[in-house]
Parts: C-alpha cells; structure tokens; sequence
C-alpha cells in the first residue's frame, strides 16, 4: 500500500504522461505569443479576415469600376505606394473600433502594365495622442503609421498662414470638437507581393512592374527601390512636390533639386537593359545622393517640417 504522498506523486506523472502532447503544445502556444509569431487560432481568423478583404476588393481591381461607385483620388501619387482613393459613406473609425474588413477607408491604385489597377487596401483609424495603436488584423504583424493633422498644420502655419488657418478651423471644427482624436492611424494590406511584408506601408514591387523589371528581381532593398522609383516618368514629381511644399522650400532651391533628381533619374533609366547588379547598385547610389543634396541644401527647419508628413520610422507596431 502506497503513502499518500507517494499516491499523490503516482497519479501527478500518470496525468502529466497523459497530457504531455496538450501541456507541450500549451508551452508551444505561450512561446509563440512572446515571439509575436501566430499560432492556430490567430493564423485562421486572420485567414478568413483576409478573405474578406480579398473578396471585397475583387469588386475595384479596374479603377473604372471604383469611380463608377463613387470612389475618388485624395492627394497624388506616393512613391511605392501608389495613389489613394477615398469614398463619403466610408466608415469613421476611431479608437476602440473593429474594423469591417469588407469596407476599407481607401483603395489604392498604381499603374502595371499600363492600366490603373487595384493594388492595396488601407483602413484609418482617428486616435487621440496617447491612444494605443489600433487592434487590426489578428496577430501582431500588422504594420501601422501615423498621420499628426496638428503637427502638420502647425508645421504648414509656419510658411503659409492663410491655409494654415484655414486647417486649423478644419482641424477645430471636425475633430476636436468631435472627439479631440486628431491623429490618424493607417494600415496598409497588399493586394499583391511585397517583399516587405503584406502590411508593410511601402512596396517596392510597385516599380519594378513599371519599368518591367524581372520579377525575381525584387526584394526589399528600399534605397534601390526609391532609386528606380525616381526614374519614373513622373518620378521625380512625386518624390518631391508634396514634401517641398509643406517644407516651405524656396522655389530656387525645389527647383535645384530637381534638376539633380531628373540627372539622377537619367542615370538610372540609362542603366536599364543591364545586369541586376548594375542596375540595382546606381539606383541605390541616385537614391543616396539625392539624399545628401536634400540633406545639403534643406534647412533644420524645413527637414522638421517635412518630417511631419508622417511618423512611423520602420513602422509602428500594435
């Protein structure tokens, strides 16, 4: 006859025999969550999220389609992220809400193979400072950026106080006054592959389809990407327009740089026809020297400005 204590012991290991696949796999379940890496349960509901999204964006792949539901284009054409397009009955989430993953709050469009096509999805969240990111997709490989509406007024009050004003009644009138949420969350989900990541906020897969690169030639080399981005026909428009302006950049300066952006650009678009190497390596070179000059000729005050347009670095994470 056994002690307690050692019938106690006996029916411990009996169990732990028993359960060891469960208990592993707990173990399993616990490490993968510190890991941020989705484990069953996460990789099916997002899954059936993304199936969705993918359905409901089978409706816009032709951009026809979309206008002809009421879609229409905010701001121009982002370097490797392509053009947005907004609707007035999109959903006004804000902090707290779950996303409807059939009613996105922009389609975004980039011209492959001549035709506007459907290339990614976003959804915005309005957030007060301070507020947490957004819950997002299930797991935790959702990549989210941040729009600051009063740190961009402010910084376009300081070189153009008439529409400065104007945006800060805007600002006044429609968000703080609402709820006080003034900054906008966004994340991006692509349509197509992005070595970078299906929520990754760039794609640099976007301009090798436009210059009809090999596709085994993407990767996710940003420089090289931003390089070949600039030797797009309207490259360099894009590149600097929009950052120029809310910098409050002199029109002699905007204009030196783009005279060396479209050298640049033509060194590039020279190189095609080479090797990937080739190619890649004075891409990535156009890219870092545009970068300099931009860092030569901009002020400390017009770098902080154009640093506004967002905030995200690599990205911030829920």
């Amino acid at each position: 006859m056994c002690t307690a204590l050692i019938c106690k012991k006996s029916i411990f290991f009996s169990f732990l025999r028993c359960n060891m696949h469960a208990f592993l796999a707990g173990i399993c379940v616990f490490a993968l969550s510190l890991l941020g890496m989705p484990h069953t349960s996460y990789a099916q509901a997002l899954q059936a999220e993304l199936r969705s999204a993918f359905e409901y964006a089978s409706r816009y792949s032709d951009l026809n389609s979309a206008r002809r539901a009421g879609w229409r284009p905010f701001g121009g054409e982002a370097p490797l992220m392509g053009r947005h397009f907004e609707h007035p009955d999109n959903p006004d989430y804000v902090t707290g809400d779950a996303l409807d993953w059939t009613k996105p709050s922009n389609l975004v469009y980039s011209s492959i193979d001549g035709r506007n096509q459907l290339v990614a999805l976003a959804w915005v969240v309005r957030i007060a400072p301070g507020d947490p990111m957004p819950k997002g997709f299930s797991g935790s490989r959702d990549i989210w950026h941040v729009h600051d509406t009063t740190k961009i007024i402010a910084a376009l009050s300081e070189t153009r106080p008439l529409i400065g004003s104007i945006a800060k009644w805007w600002q006044g009138s429609e968000l703080e006054q609402k709820d006080g949420r003034t900054q906008l969350a966004m994340v991006h989900l692509w349509l197509i592959p992005n070595p970078k990541g299906r929520f990754a906020t760039h794609n640099p897969a976007l301009t090798y389809r436009d210059h009809r690169l090999p596709m085994d030639w993407v990767d996710a080399d940003m420089e090289a990407a931003r390089g070949l981005a600039m030797a797009e026909a309207n490259g360099c428009r894009d590149l600097l327009d929009a950052e120029m302006w809310l910098g409050g950049v002199s029109w002699r300066t905007k204009a030196r740089l783009k005279r060396s952006c479209r050298d640049l650009a033509r060194q590039v678009d020279a190189a095609m026809g080479g090797p990937e190497s080739q190619v890649k390596g004075i891409a990535r070179g156009a890219y870092r020297r545009m970068e300099d000059l931009q860092l030569l000729l901009l002020s400390d005050s017009e770098l902080r400005r154009i640093g506004t347009l967002v905030e995200d670095g690599p990205g911030i994470c829920k």
